[in-house]
């Protein structure tokens, strides 16, 4: 595609002091502040001389002087330093540029940036402009949906503890700004970097990735734990004005965002070096020392919040509305730890998640126990406990609202404990009734690192009868890429936009691989296809009336290869054909071109308002499902 420049628009340029006060005090100075995409950026000059200092900032909808600072709102005490870009260090002080991995690859360390940049840059050749090291940050997300006239100051203090001092500070010319015209709009980003590749077709030299930084909403974040600014990285020619969403790579240990593949779309890699992982939700309110999980008091009762989840899917959002992504279609995929991620995303996103690919990860992170060298052991103790605080304690989840209907759905699970939450067979028998993506999972008996016998085993005795749309095995392998089967046939067929079949009943077969039988293997709905818009099958796809819904399904295995067998089958994602509990149906199964009828019946929708229609034969020659109103 062509490449496209993202502008950032700023709707008010640097704002002028306030006027008619006396001279700024001794300390911050040059206060500025701009409006753009939702959020007022603040800055100034750090007061020489302060030890341990802490900023505080001021808003009001009133001209900020020593009669109305008392009326001013405290948005937040920000610490010196905050024009350090913190993701761009690791927990001991040591800047990422320096990994020995790294240091010397030019392509990799013009993506880190020691500060912070507020301004964008407009293509490859320009440098960014970073914030001088003596400048102080702080980024306000605002709240009002009507437009408003904020004023800001900003005043400094010491965070010692012989400074309990709270008072307002002095005002004047040089630490105030305002007034700005602010209205509550969704997030930008700020490019701060191009990278450039030779185009395989035309031989060009043309942008190949862009690196932005994205700030949250401090009020949200845990500045204790992690920075509310944050990298991430797109790669342009995934993106197709007005078509699909591309899917999400959650990496494993070992990627921080700035070191991530280029099929990582988002920059979704694991932050272990200066942050955590995307198996995590984030830190609680109350830790504080984060970011070294050495520190970390593992049995703290604390509230836990999504972070992780949060800022990833901001970027998301960020995506679509940059590229006026139509086709509602979002898909995930990881591995071990990403693979984790990505059952997170699904169970708690189902509504805006529209398949994931899985292989290898954890379905119940309170228990992870494993038997090594003759003796029972918590793999991934210290990670988890550190993460969501001992399993014990019970603690307790918060997710952070979107305002958007198909993110914040599962905000009914505040206050739930996490330890549920993150495990997937107690999510899936809990939400029935809730209409879950293409779960595509795989796991391995002789993985060392994921424990079949608490993460498989379990999972696989309720994925069988859960209803939802799924492909799941579990196969002889260790761990690694491509060591657990799945069906990725049906991946990028899946809309959210098209109805689509629910599993229960579904047997164990035997599976094949590289053209062998494996009798370690169970695979359940591995080699399923059915008819959709993107891939019809027989040359059916679904259809679906306000008044009767039609499948087309098949087993896609090579001849020989994988057994017929029967499965109940629930109409999900339903589009028109609305359905309450005891309303009748009748169904009836034929073969794949209509022409004969094999069995037919009645059925009744249970309380959570969803069909079954009994025996379905999952076979190469196909079948046709047929369910109608009656």
């Amino acid at each position: 595609m062509t490449q496209r420049i993202i502008p950032a628009i700023c709707l008010a340029l640097l704002a002028a002091p306030a006027a008619g006060d006396a001279p700024a005090p001794a300390g911050v100075s040059e206060v500025k502040a701009f409006f753009r995409e939702g959020q007022t950026f603040l800055t100034w000059r750090e007061a020489p001389g302060v030890v341990d200092a802490r900023y505080r900032v001021y808003r009001h909808t009133a001209p900020i002087t020593a009669k109305t600072i008392g009326k001013a709102k405290l948005l937040a005490e920000v610490p010196a330093g905050s024009s350090r870009f913190q993701e761009m260090w690791t927990t001991d002080g040591k800047a990422l540029v320096s990994h020995r991995r790294h240091k010397d690859n030019p392509a990799v360390t013009r993506r880190i940036i020691p500060r912070l940049v507020i301004q964008p840059v407009s293509g490859p050749d320009e440098a960014p402009k970073m914030l001088a090291e003596d400048r102080g940050l702080f980024v306000h997300t605002v709240k009002e949906t009507g437009t408003v006239e904020a004023y800001y100051a900003v005043g400094v203090g010491s965070s010692s503890a012989e400074d309990g001092d709270r008072d307002p500070p002095p005002v004047g010319a040089a630490n105030t700004a305002g007034p700005i015209e602010e209205i509550k709009q969704p997030i930008g980003a700020v490019r701060y970097y191009v990278e450039t590749a030779k185009d395989k077709k035309t031989g060009r030299i043309a942008p190949s990735r862009e690196w932005y930084i994205m700030w949250m909403d401090y009020a949200l974040w845990n500045p204790g734990y992690i920075g509310y600014a944050f990298p991430f990285a797109i790669s342009p020619r995934s993106f197709k004005e007005g078509g699909p969403c591309p899917s999400a790579h959650l990496d494993g240990i070992g990627t921080m965002n700035v070191f991530t593949a280029t099929y990582t779309n988002y920059g979704c890699g694991d932050f272990s070096r200066n942050a955590l992982p995307t198996w995590y939700f984030g830190y609680g309110a109350k830790a504080r020392r984060g970011r070294d999980l050495k520190k970390i008091d593992y049995k703290f009762k604390d509230t836990i919040c999504n972070y992780v989840q949060y800022r990833i899917l901001q970027t998301v959002l960020w995506a679509r509305r940059t590229y006026r992504i139509t086709d509602p279609r979002f898909i995930i995929n990881g591995n071990s730890m990403g693979a984790s991620g990505a059952i997170g995303f699904a169970l708690q996103y189902p509504r805006f998640v529209t398949a994931i690919w899985s292989n290898e990860g954890l379905t119940d992170y309170a228990d992870t126990m494993a038997k090594r060298h003759g003796r029972t052991v918590r793999l991934w103790a210290g990670s988890i406990f550190g993460n969501y605080g001992h399993v014990e304690t019970a603690n307790p989840v918060r997710f952070l609202p979107f305002g958007d209907d198909r993110l914040d759905w599962v905000c009914k699970w505040n206050g739930e404990n996490v330890y549920h939450v993150r495990d997937a067979k107690w999510f899936l028998q809990h939400n029935v009734d809730v209409d879950m993506p293409f779960l595509n999972i795989g796991h391995c008996w002789q993985d060392g690192s994921i424990p079949a016998a608490s993460q498989a085993v379990p999972f696989e005795k309720v994925v069988r009868d859960c209803r939802q749309c799924f492909s799941y095995t579990i196969a002889r392998g260790g761990h690694g890429w491509g060591s657990a089967w799945g069906n990725g046939r049906m991946m990028s067929a899946m809309r959210w936009d098209e109805s689509r079949p629910g599993f229960s009943s579904v047997p164990p077969i035997v599976g094949w691989r590289y053209g062998k039988k494996d009798p370690t293997s169970r695979t359940y709905m591995y080699k399923a296809a059915w008819g959709t818009r993107a891939r019809p099958v027989g040359g059916k796809a679904i259809e679906e009336t306000a008044d009767s819904w039609t499948l087309p399904i098949i087993h896609a295995a090579a001849e020989g290869q994988e057994e017929d067998y029967v499965v109940d089958v629930t109409p999900r994602n339903l589009q028109r054909m609305k359905v309450k509990a005891g309303q009748a149906f009748a169904y009836e199964i034929k073969s794949l071109d209509g022409s004969q009828s094999e069995s037919e019946g009645e059925i009744t929708a249970d309380r959570h308002g969803l069909l079954l229609v009994p025996k379905v034969p999952i076979r190469r020659s196909g079948a046709l499902v047929v369910v109608r109103r009656k």
